[in-house]
């Protein structure tokens, strides 16, 4: 069992490894050069291809076992249906959870938020069902900022609406900002597929 400064190690070098792949420095369907990528963060392989393997098992990565790592493809279906799992899970969220929170932590970081409400909630598998679904659309994060722009004004938003206890204006903050996503899927995956940062 690996102690606790090794446990965070491994999560920096899986956060750093994470950020690189959603940055747009790989493009869907490219091979993760993995000495390449070890040399580049200062580290051996063997960790690196553990974390490798975890972003495979949260369909991040895909592994083809003679030929490497590769960053995962989206579609605009997948993109549309990942936002919509989204928006359900975080429906669920606001039904089940505690409104009492305050997530001022961040604010104007939509995500964060997200966050928040998905753990208020109390129940494990919104939790991590939104984990799984937070992961794969990170990878699309950037194109989405592209075609948005920052999206503080809508995390305020829900922000306000999360203080005010207000459940309806909650869900109605957290469709407003997944309907245009999903309607927008297929500019988003043409996006992701070019590699534009």
């Amino acid at each position: 069992m690996p102690n606790r400064g090794e446990r965070t190690r491994f999560d920096d070098l899986y956060a750093v490894v994470f950020d690189q792949l959603a940055d747009g420095r790989y493009r869907p369907g490219d091979r993760i050069g993995l000495k390449d990528l070890a040399i580049r963060l200062h580290v051996s392989v063997t960790p690196l291809r553990e974390v490798l393997s975890r972003l495979v098992g949260r369909d991040i990565v895909t592994e083809h076992r003679s030929e490497g790592y590769y960053l995962s493809r989206l579609d605009a279906r997948d993109i549309a249906e990942l936002y919509s799992l989204h928006l359900m899970c975080l429906n669920r969220a606001v039904s089940c959870g505690d409104l009492r929170i305050t997530p001022d932590k961040a604010p104007g970081d939509i995500w964060a938020t997200f966050r928040t409400i998905a753990a208020a909630c109390g129940e494990m598998i919104v939790s991590d069902l939104h984990r799984y679904l937070e992961g794969r659309l990170k990878l699309v994060r950037r194109c989405d900022t592209l075609l948005f722009g920052d999206a503080a004004s809508a995390a305020l938003a829900l922000q306000h609406a999360l203080r005010s206890k207000d459940r309806d204006q909650t869900r109605h903050q957290i469709r407003a900002f997944h309907e245009p996503r999903i309607t927008a899927a297929a500019e988003i995956a043409l996006m992701f597929g070019r590699g534009i940062a």
